[in-house]
């Protein structure tokens, strides 16, 4: 049977109270294995006989062996003082406690009692510790299931009785600060405290997430991305109130819904500057800060632009330098002459007091009257005339509320010594947000780095006209030399001012093979990188006068009256009827099937991030995010991309045939968003794409 533990945890260890009377037990004990000689040893706590035992018997004691079914109550008192005592508590008891006889025969399997039956000898004279261990040796052999039967059969077989030595285990102290702390208000303190702690985190991360900007697009300043809409003012729209067949400013005060629906952002107007014999000879302005009579007056154009920017669109206005200014410098001394000239007839006309004033010269009054003298104030007109005409008109055009200025002309103005000088000075003259567009010959004119690095530092538009008569493969040309050119090198240098049509050149419509392209190529530029810019009447496809009466004014052919449908607004023609314009008035526009996709591509320019930017910007490099990718029988195929968004191509056909294309080693498919009616929304696939004459549309491919 096998020994168990009480819970009392209280073992003790059978151990015979009789030494054996013969030699035997001592011979086995001696020829006892190592291994078990060594588990034999253990420390003696139990203290030497009493030298008055006589008996030379010796009392064992029980060690480690559990009493079963004895409680601790039951087990005999202690007769030995306690041992290691510390703070009240006994870490060892030492029991010896009397048992009765035991009247039952131990197993024969006990050693104790073979040792003890063996022989009736022992030696007596032998020392008491050495008789001890002897005993405790045996005892240590005699921990077998029989063990506890001779503990309980003592009554029986008359064995010596069993000892125990008693341990106890050493409590803790009681007085520990922590443990008289509020563990539960502890417990609860800390529970909310943590879910507190993951509420706030949870609405902190929900914050974040709904105050993120839906869409991660780069910032762009009013006239970056935009579209901008040219107008030349006495051939748009001629106003009730003037009814004399030239275009004026309350004319195209009456369309600016027209140009609102069509999605400009911007207007610009050519030449709105007093001339002589104007319309036909507009050129030649005699100066640029009034406004010609023949298109109204100032209050008209103050009119004009609080409309503009009450539709949330800007107006920029040319300054024609040249032929104005043949040189900027004699334009200087021209200025400076007449200034002085005026004021010396002033000043021998002026008639200059004998007599002081009666006030001293330091009060109010003393100083009012210096300045209200006739020599003062051609002192304040000297200096203001003496201003260079383009610095005078970048301020005064300023104050009436003019948003940028397009500087034409200033190419023939580069080689001058004083041409960085003066467009660091005009260029501070800018009002924040306003604007510098010149055309990209003033670029490539520029013979000195200084000259080239001021144009680019200090002017924010540049103006590029695209030729479309010589076929796509050279128009591929003309757009990769800007995209792979010096202004795509860095970020902060001039967006491009895409145009392909203007008052200096031919109608689109009239120079093209295919008449009804028009629309196709307004659609070119628009989706080109940068800012596009209309001409008039390209939205619709008007073209050159062909009228044999005006000859003499072949050079504003292009200029034609603009063509008003009933539904584009008021009025029903260019001028109120039985007025005849300047110049005959276009007739109707070829038929397209790209009518109103204008406004859809400038919509589309507003939401497209792709389109809208002019490159990507990529470890502190700008790359142009255009590629013409196909230029083959008068077809063109442009690509705008932009990272972790969907690309767009435009297609065209800018020829007379219907061409049928395999382009799947390109692209695979998308739908169209900008295009003809029956294409809209429907999808494309460039195994078998097919595009007639003088058509274009725009897909947004899958990803």
């Amino acid at each position: 049977m096998s020994i168990q533990k009480p819970e009392d945890r209280l073992l003790s260890v059978v151990i015979s109270t009789e030494l054996p009377p013969s030699p035997n037990s001592r011979q086995l004990f001696i020829n006892q294995d190592q291994q078990d000689e060594e588990a034999s040893d253990c420390p003696l706590l139990t203290p030497s006989p009493p030298p008055t035992q006589t008996d030379g018997t010796l009392q064992s004691t029980p060690i480690f062996n559990a009493l079963e079914g004895a409680p601790l109550e039951m087990i005999p008192t202690p007769t030995l003082e306690n041992i290691n005592t510390e703070d009240g508590l006994n870490f060892m008891n030492i029991v010896n406690s009397s048992s009765k006889p035991l009247n039952d025969e131990p197993s024969s399997r006990d050693p104790m009692v073979e040792s003890t039956s063996s022989g009736s000898s022992s030696d007596t004279n032998e020392p008491v510790c050495a008789q001890l261990l002897t005993q405790l040796n045996t005892a240590y052999q005699h921990l077998a299931p029989d063990a506890q039967a001779l503990f309980y059969n003592q009554e029986n077989g008359g064995k010596p009785p069993l000892v125990g030595i008693q341990l106890v285990v050493p409590k803790p102290p009681k007085d520990y600060r922590f443990m008289k702390w509020n563990w539960p208000l502890i417990r609860k303190t800390c529970y909310w405290s943590l879910m507190s702690i993951l509420t706030g985190c949870a609405a902190l991360v929900i914050g974040i997430i709904a105050t993120m900007p839906k869409k991660c697009d780069p910032p762009v300043e009013w006239w970056q991305g935009s579209t901008f809409y040219e107008i030349f003012p006495a051939s748009f729209q001629d106003s009730t109130k003037g009814a004399d067949g030239i275009g004026d400013l309350r004319g195209i005060i009456m369309r600016l819904d027209y140009l609102k629906e069509l999605g400009v952002q911007a207007v610009r107007l050519n030449s709105i500057f007093p001339a002589s014999h104007y319309p036909e000879y507009y050129s030649n302005i005699s100066n640029m800060s009034d406004v010609n009579k023949e298109l109204g007056t100032l209050e008209d154009f103050t009119v004009l632009v609080r409309e503009i920017h009450r539709r949330n669109m800007s107006l920029v206005l040319d300054l024609p330098l040249y032929p104005f200014m043949k040189r900027s410098s004699e334009a200087k001394t021209n200025q400076t002459e007449r200034a002085l000239r005026e004021k010396r007839d002033l000043t021998s006309n002026a008639i200059i007091p004998d007599v002081l004033p009666s006030a001293p010269f330091t009060s109010v009054e003393g100083i009012r009257d210096v300045l209200s003298s006739p020599l003062q104030k051609v002192k304040r007109q000297t200096t203001r005339q003496q201003e260079h005409p383009v610095s005078e008109a970048v301020r005064i055009w300023q104050e009436r509320g003019v948003d940028g200025f397009y500087l034409k002309g200033l190419e023939h103005y580069v080689d001058e010594d004083t041409f960085a000088s003066d467009l660091r000075y005009w260029r501070s003259l800018l009002r924040p947000g306003g604007i510098f567009i010149c055309h990209v010959g003033a670029l490539d004119a520029a013979t000195s780095d200084a000259v080239r690095n001021s144009i680019l530092s200090r002017i924010d538009l540049i103006d590029v006209t695209l030729r479309l008569t010589n076929g796509t493969r050279d128009i591929k040309a003309q757009i990769e030399s800007i995209t792979r050119g010096v202004m795509f090198d860095k970020a902060a240098y001039p967006w491009i001012h895409w145009s392909v049509g203007g008052v200096d050149t031919n109608r689109v419509a009239s120079t093209m093979t295919v008449k009804n392209a028009s629309v196709a190529a307004s659609l070119l530029g628009m989706m080109l990188p940068g800012t596009a810019s209309i001409f008039y009447g390209d939205e619709i496809g008007i073209e050159d006068c062909e009228c044999r009466d005006h000859k003499d004014l072949a050079h504003v052919h292009n200029l034609v009256p603009m063509y008003w449908e009933k539904d584009d607004g008021p009025g029903i023609s260019f001028s109120p009827s039985g007025v005849t314009a300047w110049l005959p008035e276009a007739g109707k526009p070829m038929e397209t099937s790209l009518k109103n996709t204008v406004t859809k591509m400038a919509k589309l320019r507003m939401e497209a991030t792709p389109i809208y930017v002019k490159a990507v910007l990529r470890e502190s490099q700008s790359t142009a995010n255009c590629d013409v990718r196909y230029v083959e029988d008068e077809m063109i195929v442009i690509e705008r991309w932009y990272p972790r968004r969907n690309s767009y191509v435009f297609v065209a056909n800018f020829g007379n045939e219907t061409r049928i294309k395999d382009l799947s080693s390109l692209y695979y498919g998308g739908h169209v968003v900008v295009g003809p009616s029956y294409r809209m929304n429907r999808n494309v696939y460039f195994k078998e794409l097919t595009v007639p004459p003088g058509e274009a549309f725009v897909i947004k491919l899958d990803k």
